[in-house]
């Protein structure tokens, strides 16, 4: 493959940007305290919506580069479509549960339903493995997921051990899928391409 198939786009790397910029950049406004209520909460949502630009962005780049995948597509889609679910499942739960504080089985319900789009996202990921066809898309992915798992593991031990000297807060468990997302976005920009 040519240097000019390997650049990413600047489209989608602004894209990227803008999302990662939103997400971050909401989330830390309200951690500091500078953004507040129920308006905090629709921004960070909101922030959100970019995944949608973000993907038709990186479609429209592997087609104009020649590196357009079906599998990819699907792969893109189904994770799309997963990422906004779970953001709304998640957000919706925690507001059920703090606002009306149910029962422990309605709990256990909030938690599976908060969960299951993450299990669509990693059965995204498994179909990607079995149903592209390209052996170089194949293993660009494979690559992204052990950066990715690198990262989350690095991550994870690190903090863990601030942790356990008493230097960090704990940090809930379901926080280690969207830390191996930001890897797996790492990984893209570290191969410098954006077919997958």
């Amino acid at each position: 493959m040519t240097d000019d198939v390997l650049k990413p786009s600047p489209s989608n790397r602004r894209w990227v940007a803008a999302f990662l910029a939103a997400t971050f950049g909401t989330g830390a406004l309200k951690v500091a305290g500078v953004i507040d209520g129920p308006f905090s909460w629709v921004l960070f949502l909101a922030s959100f919506l970019l995944i949608i630009p973000m993907a038709r962005a990186t479609r429209r780049s592997m087609a104009e580069k020649g590196i357009k995948s079906a599998a990819m597509d699907r792969y893109s889609r189904r994770f799309m479509v997963a990422s906004l679910a779970y953001v709304a499942l998640f957000f919706a739960a925690m507001w059920i549960a703090r606002t009306y504080a149910p029962g422990m089985a309605v709990r256990v319900m909030l938690a599976f339903t908060a969960a299951l789009p993450v299990i669509f996202m990693i059965r995204a990921m498994a179909l990607l493995l079995r149903e592209e066809d390209d052996e170089y898309l194949r293993s660009r992915f494979v690559e992204q997921s052990l950066i990715a798992t690198g990262v989350l593991l690095t991550v994870a031990t690190l903090y863990g051990f601030l942790n356990a000297f008493d230097v960090a807060p704990r940090v809930d468990a379901w926080a280690a899928f969207p830390v191996w997302a930001v890897g797996l976005g790492i990984a893209r920009l570290v191969q410098g391409e954006s077919a997958c």
